[in-house]
């Protein structure tokens, strides 16, 4: 395994361990990328944002957007999928798959 997919498994990991700890709720997407970048993967919004697609293309993670009067809220949730993942009851190529 290159060291690009292994970096890549590790920060959706990470992302859907920062998502558990709102489960049911969601996080602020500004939120997660701050707490990425405390983490050590500082990640630029269109970065943050494919990682977030993956997760929810795979059924880990639901993107929702809010808009209002001239403002527009990114959040993500984590999905039950997503917290099977991560409790070991399944295994998903590309998230969890031999870190």
């Amino acid at each position: 395994m290159n060291t690009t997919t292994a970096k890549n498994r590790r920060i959706r990991i990470a992302l859907l361990n920062l998502l558990k700890t709102e489960y049911p709720g969601a996080l602020d997407t500004k939120a997660l990328q701050f707490a990425m970048d405390n983490l050590g993967y500082p990640m630029p919004e269109g970065s943050l944002h494919a990682h977030l697609r993956y997760l929810e293309e795979k059924g880990c993670a639901k993107l929702e957007r809010r808009e209002g009067h001239g403002f527009s809220i990114a959040f993500t949730y984590l999905t039950a999928m997503g917290w099977d993942l991560l409790d070991g009851h399944l295994k998903e190529r590309g998230i969890d798959e031999e870190l």
